[in-house]
């Protein structure tokens, strides 16, 4: 009886454990061409690669307008996918807070309206560098909206986001 064992273990692991992570990661803000099963030609800018799945974030310029759509490619659709490494397009970033249009006044004004508010509730409130803090368990930065809360503690930061729309806009 022989105690040899053969080395299928390869073989039975995920692909994610097989894959090129840093093939993926070439191919963010690259030009790409992607060729699907049904023979549809894709063309844009890969925003990012799921390594999981291996399906492929595409942003396509939309003609005459200065915005982008996306398209989700799963890899079971993808047959092909030839990438032009020549110049790197840096995409703009998707998930950026809009910009706030605040005076200082308004900031300070703002400020104050929601330190009254939590203070009302009785939470403790301290500032540091126009950052207000509560128990170092929350942190509402400016401009002071519900959108502006940082808690890791989700009944936690419920809780505040629901006082603080209560703060005039």
């Amino acid at each position: 009886m022989s105690t040899h064992k053969s080395d299928d273990s390869t073989n039975s692991l995920h692909k994610i454990y097989t894959n090129d992570p840093i093939l993926f990661k070439s191919y963010v803000n690259e030009k790409v061409t992607i060729t699907t099963e049904d023979s549809n030609v894709h063309t844009g800018i890969v925003y990012t690669v799921d390594p999981v799945s291996e399906s492929v974030v595409l942003m396509q310029p939309v003609e005459g307008e200065e915005k982008m759509k996306m398209k989700i490619l799963m890899r079971p659709a993808i047959q092909n996918i030839e990438c032009s490494f020549d110049t790197k397009v840096i995409l703009p970033e998707m998930f950026v807070p809009p910009p706030n249009h605040y005076s200082q006044e308004e900031l300070l004004r703002r400020k104050n309206s929601v330190m009254k508010l939590l203070i009302e509730n009785r939470f403790p409130i301290t500032e540091d560098k126009g950052v207000l803090c509560i128990e170092e368990t929350v942190r509402i930065e400016p401009p002071y909206g519900p959108e502006n809360c940082i808690c890791l503690n989700s009944i936690v930061l419920n809780r505040i986001q629901t006082i603080l729309n209560r703060v005039s806009k």
